[in-house]
């Protein structure tokens, strides 16, 4: 039976020190070989998709025990993170998320997991709501959405019909200007 950790941050200039310094304070010893850390990943990956996650999931054994700070560790899609939960919790594997406690394959471990994915597929629909509402607003208050033009530029305009008057051809008049075909074509409309 061996003790790993799993650490993840989703920037590179993020670090995961903080991470495995909350595993250690809770009494988690891990050796350094058994330690596997992911920088710059999305959670949004699915874990078997990530590179680090993958060798963890290759030395993973029965009897073994993972440890993670916190369960979004492990991914941002639920449902991923459910079926990564549950493959553990099949093969004999013990997770252990500090402030939650450990899943395994007891009644109890299962309940946990149910809820949480209930409550977030409830937490992303009411982000969803409010993101569309707040759009709407804004699209209802005049504020234009999207990306910003890279050119809105009256100089830019001008000189753009002047090269287009005097018939040079519109991939031309996007190059000498120091646009993009599409930029251009989108500044005349």
């Amino acid at each position: 039976m061996a003790t790993f950790c799993y650490l993840r941050v989703s920037t590179q200039d993020q670090t995961t020190e903080q991470q495995l310094t909350q595993i250690t304070n809770a009494g988690h010893h891990v050796e350094k070989d058994r330690v596997f850390v992911e920088h710059g990943v999305s959670g949004k990956i699915p874990a078997l998709q990530r590179e680090q996650f993958q060798r963890l999931n290759d030395r993973l054994h029965p009897g073994d025990i993972l440890v993670v700070t916190k369960l979004d560790r492990l991914g941002r899609d639920i449902l991923d993170v459910i079926e990564t939960v549950r493959s553990f919790t099949s093969r004999g594997i013990a997770l252990v998320v500090l402030g939650l406690g450990t899943l395994d394959n007891s009644a109890q471990s299962n309940l946990t997991l149910n809820m949480l994915a209930a409550i977030s597929e409830f937490e992303r629909a009411v982000i969803s709501e409010r993101t569309k509402a707040k759009l709407a607003q804004l699209k209802a208050d005049g504020v234009k959405l999207g990306r910003p033009a890279k050119a809105d530029n009256a100089e830019l305009k001008i000189r753009a019909k002047k090269l287009l008057d005097d018939g040079i051809s519109w991939r031309k008049t996007a190059k000498e200007i120091g646009v993009s075909l599409s930029t251009l074509q989108r500044m005349l409309k």
